[in-house]
């Protein structure tokens, strides 16, 4: 909610900037049980608590206003005011996630150490096969142990330099050690060359928390938020090509969900996540699809190439096969959540 909040003071500051005239700025949504008027703008709080939005004149052209007001209506601006108008909704919820992600790196990032301990067994493979299970702990791998500083860190380099090929595994089973060979399986590895995989995933200890300085927290947040932006940018295309992308669409019960999770792993995360949604948030809206900022936006610059208005019954019908868009991916991803929610649940950690 405070997301979509300050995405609506972003479009009336800059539309005031612009020498729009704004209406209404309301919090949450439905008939005002509070408000109150400054200058030409009327604020209230809405009785729906559902974000929040702002009304600037003009925003179709079909409105009657009186002529002293048309000169200060959104469709009489010039087009690098309606563009900077409307982008600065999305740019306000960009600067939120990277201040939110700076503030992250300011605190620090927790740091985890692999154990030898089994947290758990890839069904089918080879570890199951040859009888490991969680709570087992890892000795060896062809007479290359677990033990020592960097003891996971040979053993991990061991596995991958042998795939598809039999090893000698050494393992506590119940307590007693006992020695199985498993036949590793072949998966392609960062580099794109076959790495071998046992098919255990470890226990993790958390050590200290790593902080990247007042500069270092500001450029790591940079790059962190640009490689979401890639990151984000790939997934919205994949939902064309790759059922496993689509299957990964969420609604607001998987937000629910994943925020549950992450608060019990203290104010840092929330943070992060709070970013993380901001970034999305931004992301969504520039989507070249009318009602969102993104269809504004080509709105404006279609008309700035045409040389003329386009007419209001374009707008409402790309308006009505917008919002038809979007409640098709709603539904999509709440039946997405329904079906998680009665199997597996999120499978968030």
């Amino acid at each position: 909610m405070f997301l979509v909040l300050v995405h609506e003071a972003g479009h009336m500051v800059v539309a005031k900037w612009c020498g729009m005239r704004v209406e209404r700025f309301s919090i949450f949504f439905g008939r005002p049980w509070v408000k109150f008027r400054r200058g030409e703008t009327e604020y209230g709080i809405g009785w729906l608590p559902l974000g929040g939005y702002v009304k600037i004149t003009g925003m179709t052209r079909d409105e009657d206003l009186p002529p002293e007001v048309v000169p200060r209506a959104y469709y009489a601006a010039a087009t690098w005011k309606k563009v900077a108008t409307i982008f600065a909704g999305p740019f306000v919820n960009l600067v939120v996630a990277f201040l939110c992600f700076a503030l992250y790196f300011w605190i620090g990032v927790p740091s985890f150490q692999a154990t030898n301990g089994v947290d758990a067994v890839t069904p089918g493979s080879p570890a199951a096969a040859i009888g490991m299970a969680p709570g087992d702990r890892l000795l060896a791998v062809n007479g290359v142990a677990t033990s020592g500083e960097q003891g996971m860190d040979r053993v991990r380099a061991e596995l991958q330099a042998n795939p598809g090929a039999p090893v000698t595994v050494r393992y506590t089973d119940g307590g007693s050690p006992v020695t199985r060979t498993a036949t590793l399986q072949s998966a392609e590895g960062p580099d794109g060359q076959p790495i071998g995989r046992l098919g255990v995933q470890f226990r993790l200890d958390q050590g200290a928390r790593q902080s990247e300085g007042a500069v270092g927290g500001l450029t790591t947040a940079g790059r962190y938020t640009w490689f979401l932006v890639e990151e984000n940018a790939k997934g919205i295309g994949q939902l064309f090509t790759s059922e496993e992308a689509r299957d990964q669409v969420g609604s607001v019960v998987a937000i629910g969900a994943v925020y549950n999770e992450v608060a019990g792993d203290g104010l840092t995360e929330i943070i992060r996540f709070i970013g993380l949604i901001s970034l999305v948030l931004a992301i969504f809206n520039l989507l070249p699809i009318f009602p969102l900022d993104g269809g504004h936006i080509l709105f404006a610059l279609l008309e700035k190439l045409k040389g003329s208005p386009i007419s209001t019954r374009v707008y409402e019908r790309s308006a009505m096969v917008g919002w038809a868009v979007i409640l098709i991916v709603f539904v999509f991803a709440l039946q997405n959540d329904i079906v998680k929610l009665a199997g597996d649940g999120f499978q968030i950690r």
